[in-house]
């Protein structure tokens, strides 16, 4: 049986950011935009950041490059002038899923 690839399927995945100081949503956008726009593939990968609070984040890509998001993402070593480490605690085939299993909680406990 062949399972046909649907167009438009997404992954999310979760992360979280260590930073000595708080970052700003717009400026975390500009960095994974300036930083995919780097890779060849950047269209295949098509990384977008859903959610952003108290260091910790879903990003979404596209279901074939996740491996590729993962390595964009933590790639990324400073945002608006701070210095970072982005770690992924995990991906999602939903939204709600990523939020279930590795943000809920954490985002209310800080």
């Amino acid at each position: 049986m062949v399972v046909k690839d649907r167009v438009g399927r997404s992954r999310y995945i979760a992360f979280e950011v260590a930073s000595e100081k708080e970052l700003k949503t717009g400026d975390l956008i500009n960095t994974i935009k300036k930083v995919a726009s780097k890779y060849d593939d950047a269209e295949k990968i098509r990384p977008w950041l859903i959610m952003f609070k108290k260091g910790k984040g879903i990003a979404r890509c596209s279901h074939t490059a996740r491996d590729e998001c993962i390595n964009l993402l933590q790639s990324i070593q400073s945002v608006g002038g701070n210095s970072v480490r982005i770690k992924t605690l995990g991906t999602s085939g939903t939204v709600r899923g990523a939020r279930r299993k590795y943000l809920e909680g954490k985002v209310d406990e800080d």
